[in-house]
Order: structure tokens, then C-alpha cells, then sequence
């Protein structure tokens, strides 16, 4: 397996965090940001290999149905929106 180098910029905050828990690791930060990247990517394919199994073993009129048996009548509720602020 070949590497390349990368550079990257995080948020201060957020490099601070990452340099602290790769030190309570024990492991340069090199290998704690490969390692993030590798269970994101491992997570990402799971993830897509378990809905594309599923996906196989319905249509998408049978989906359709599903959502519109499942779904709540009437209007949509305050705390439901995605264009009002939250308090």
C-alpha cells in the first residue's frame, strides 16, 4: 500500500481535540486522522451495502405506501420544521 501526503486544515478547536485524544492514545496524529478516515469510509460502505440489501427486497410503490401509512395527518408540527429557528 502506497501513501501520499495531504494537507489539511481543521478548526483550531478541533486540531487541539484530535492532538489530545491521539496523545491519550498513544498514537501521532498522523495515524488518529488515518484511522478516523478509515472507520468513516468502513461506517459509509456498511451502511451503503446494508440499504442497497435492503432496497433489493422491496419497490418503490411498496415504499411509497409504507410512508404514506405511517405518516402523520394533518399539519406539520412546530418543532417539525426545518425553517424556524430553535429557541
Amino acid at each position: 500500500m502506497s501513501s501520499s501526503k495531504i494537507q489539511l486544515r481543521l478548526p483550531e478547536d478541533m486540531r487541539e481535540a484530535a492532538t489530545r485524544q491521539a496523545a491519550l492514545s498513544g498514537v501521532s496524529m498522523n495515524l488518529f486522522v488515518a484511522t478516523a478516515v478509515a472507520a468513516r469510509l468502513g461506517g459509509q460502505a456498511e451502511a451503503e451495502r446494508y440499504f442497497s440489501a435492503r432496497a433489493t427486497r422491496t419497490t418503490p410503490a411498496r415504499a411509497k405506501a409504507l410512508l404514506e401509512r405511517i405518516g402523520t395527518r394533518g399539519q406539520i408540527r412546530d418543532d417539525d420544521r426545518l425553517d424556524v429557528p430553535e429557541n
